[in-house]
């Protein structure tokens, strides 16, 4: 899974203040209140002490991903983004993980966003469905990004091990310590197999096959 989001931009949406916003539709759509005020109440708990995106911005990256992926069911940045979201609820669920409350906070207000009955660009709607959420998982990403990146490495050697004992992951139970310890083995393991790749057998003197004597 490729977590770098900016190999897959969102189109630029702004969160300047805007005065009069000429766009009141996204796509086909027309959102109501309700909905943006639950967009804008998110908005201002992941990022307190920023302004909001602005609705026309959201409006106009929505025009844009809808032109330039017409026959797709999805914008591949979108899906990339609800992909990501759904590894941070995954994470945010795991008791193994043990996922601090700082950190769980922002999934759980994603996550009830997405979930819920009033939405800016619900699901079913073709191409850029599930926009809004994709711009609160890009808002929360820098502080769960590399947490995310570790809990995919936790749940590769979870998986790992389980599959060496002959067991379920789901069966097994493996702790962020002990994917600590196994990363570090891992890693070791990894340096001395390097070690032996560098090893050149051919540094000392080859024989000489032909030798003239004068």
């Amino acid at each position: 899974m490729n977590l770098n989001l900016a190999t897959l931009p969102l189109p630029v949406y702004s969160n300047q203040a805007a005065g009069f916003q000429r766009r009141l539709r996204i796509g086909n759509l027309n959102p109501d209140r309700h909905a943006e005020r639950r967009f804008r109440r998110v908005v201002e708990r992941l990022e307190p002490d920023s302004l909001p995106p602005n609705f026309d911005s959201i409006a106009s990256a929505a025009r844009q991903l809808s032109q330039t992926f017409a026959n797709r069911h999805r914008a591949p940045c979108i899906q990339m983004r609800l992909r990501c979201l759904a590894a941070m609820k995954a994470m945010s669920q795991d008791a193994e993980w043990a996922l601090q409350e700082e950190q769980r906070q922002p999934i759980n207000w994603i996550a009830e966003y997405a979930t819920g009955k009033h939405r800016l660009v619900p699901d079913h709607v073709p191409v850029i469905g599930g926009l809004d959420d994709a711009i609160l998982v890009d808002i929360a990403w820098p502080t769960l990004s590399f947490e995310l990146d570790d809990f995919l490495s936790f749940r590769r050697l979870r998986a790992k091990e389980a599959q060496l004992r002959g067991l379920h992951p789901r069966k097994f139970r493996f702790t962020r310590e002990d994917w600590l310890q196994a990363r570090a083995a891992e890693a070791a393991l990894l340096q001395r197999a390097r070690r032996r790749v560098g090893f050149c057998y051919g540094a000392t003197a080859a024989p000489a096959l032909f030798r003239f004597h004068g």
